[in-house]
């Protein structure tokens, strides 16, 4: 029968030797305490920041799907409407209501008595967008 070494030795029973030199922890009752790291609060953290960032940009992404929306539609309405003009880019023009639709002119609400819907100016890119008036 083999003689037993005692718990706190290293001792390799196949190469029959002492491997303590070799161990990644500690074999002795002074040698270092072992920490096993919290994984959980690194991966709960790891969760709430990812959450946040994606939250954020995701509302990021509504807002300018809003703003695509907003401008697509006031496009849409400026182009329906009838003008008999070339709209100058950058320049401001007033959509109002007419008998048979609506209409684009260059004259300012003020100076007549239609019923105006609102002022857009022309974009570069040939997208109409509302001024505030």
């Amino acid at each position: 029968m083999k003689k037993k070494k005692p718990d706190a030795v290293a001792w390799d029973e196949n190469k029959e030797r002492f491997v303590s030199n070799i161990l990644p922890y500690a074999t002795s009752i002074s040698g270092p305490i072992i920490e096993v790291p919290n994984i959980d609060a690194f991966k709960q953290k790891g969760v709430t920041k990812a959450s946040k960032l994606l939250q954020a940009e995701w509302n990021e992404l509504q807002e300018k799907i809003q703003a695509f929306a907003t401008q697509a539609q006031q496009t849409q309405k400026v182009y329906q409407a009838e003008f008999k003009f070339e709209p100058i880019v950058g320049e401001t023009y007033f959509l109002y209501k007419g008998e048979k639709g609506d209409f684009l002119s260059i004259i300012p609400p003020g100076q007549w008595k239609k019923e105006f819907i609102g002022a857009y100016k022309l974009s570069s890119e040939y997208t109409w967008e509302a001024v505030a008036m």
